[in-house]
């Protein structure tokens, strides 16, 4: 990996002009970019894996943003992308250990935690619901109910506005409501809400994989 002492001049390059020069193993645009971001990457990984994991997680985070470099095709915002690698590393790990987060709090108005142990038809049709709808919205849907974040940070990691955010997410319980009084539940794809989840998870995040 080649390394050029232009820490001056990388405080002004573009972040896709540094992963593109970490593509080409770069070691100082790599530590660019990852001073811009480790902050914010280690803020949004503490609040998903357990204090013992975290040095792993981050170490491993890390070396898999310096090996996606290459895959970069500048689709998403650079932080977008950083995000959908940290997401999706601690995703992993915490379905390795079988720990998916709480999916009670996928609806705001629908159905509270006590009837989450739901019936098979009603689990049925918010797995329905959920296959569903766009990715767009799946995915605010997710970040907001499962990871936690406010609009502002979704709005920040996914580059839209905060009141795009708030749509999508209206839009997503809307239907999810719709889909749980009387939608049908033909032609499932999955038969777990962790199933639609691991499907979401791929194809938002195939850069980190």
């Amino acid at each position: 990996m080649r390394t050029i002492d232009t820490s001056t001049e990388l405080q002004e390059v573009s972040d896709t002009e540094l992963v593109r020069r970490i593509a080409e193993r770069d070691n100082a645009a790599a530590a660019q970019l990852l001073q811009r971001y480790v902050r914010e990457i280690t803020g949004f990984l503490g609040k998903r894996v357990d204090p013992a994991d975290f040095d792993d997680l981050l170490q491993e985070v890390l070396c898999r943003i310096l090996r996606s470099a290459s895959s970069f095709r500048g689709d998403a915002s650079v932080r977008t992308w950083l995000y959908s690698i940290a997401r999706y590393t601690a995703w992993e790990r915490n379905r390795s250990r079988g720990e998916y987060g709480s999916l009670c709090r996928l609806v705001d108005d629908g159905p509270g935690p006590e009837s989450m142990i739901l019936s098979r038809e009603r689990r049925e049709r918010l797995v329905a619901g959920l296959e569903r709808l766009p990715d767009s919205q799946a995915l605010v849907l997710e970040l907001y109910r499962i990871d936690g974040l406010s609009h502002e940070e979704i709005a920040s990691l996914l580059g839209i506005s905060a009141t795009a955010s708030r749509k999508r997410l209206e839009r997503a319980v809307r239907a999810l409501d719709s889909q749980l009084e009387s939608g049908s539940t033909t032609n499932l794809r999955h038969l777990r809400i962790e199933s639609w989840r691991e499907s979401l998870m791929r194809r938002i995040a195939p850069a980190a994989e």
